[in-house]
């Protein structure tokens, strides 16, 4: 059975060409190449989310939404919805976008030991940490 390989073998006596087999490769300092590679973020989408949600909310006959005297924005018509809706998941993320995310209880256990970590005092949880008289 032979080896196969999706690379070119380079050649006996054939000289290495710059930019690769072909020449029309990346050379050493080409501007083309990106050095930093994909972002990270998606800075771009989330740019134009806001854009988007800065603008007027219009209802289904393309007419702008008016709340109060004023033009609802994409994101206020959003936020409403959340806080009018019967689903408990869309109220609680409109809650979490007003008033921050509510706190989750976080439960420490081992061998015999169940702990709730929110009602332990200061001293308590630094005994904990530091293996003081619990331990």
């Amino acid at each position: 059975m032979t080896e196969r390989s999706n690379t070119t073998a380079k050649l006996p006596g054939t000289a290495k060409l710059a930019g690769g087999i072909t020449g029309r490769g990346f050379v050493k300092g080409d501007p083309r190449i990106n050095r930093k590679g994909r972002p990270k973020t998606f800075d771009a989408l989330r740019s134009l989310a806001q854009t988007i949600a800065h603008e007027a909310a219009r209802d289904s006959d393309g007419g702008v939404v008016v709340v109060d005297g004023h033009a609802v924005t994409v994101a206020e018509n959003v936020l409403r919805q959340w806080a009018a809706s019967d689903n408990a998941v869309l109220q609680m993320r409109f809650f979490e976008v007003a008033f921050g995310k509510i706190p989750q209880g976080v439960e420490i256990s081992g061998a015999n030991v169940r702990i709730d970590v929110q009602t332990l005092t200061d001293e308590e949880l630094l005994e904990i940490v530091e293996g003081g008289p619990g331990r």
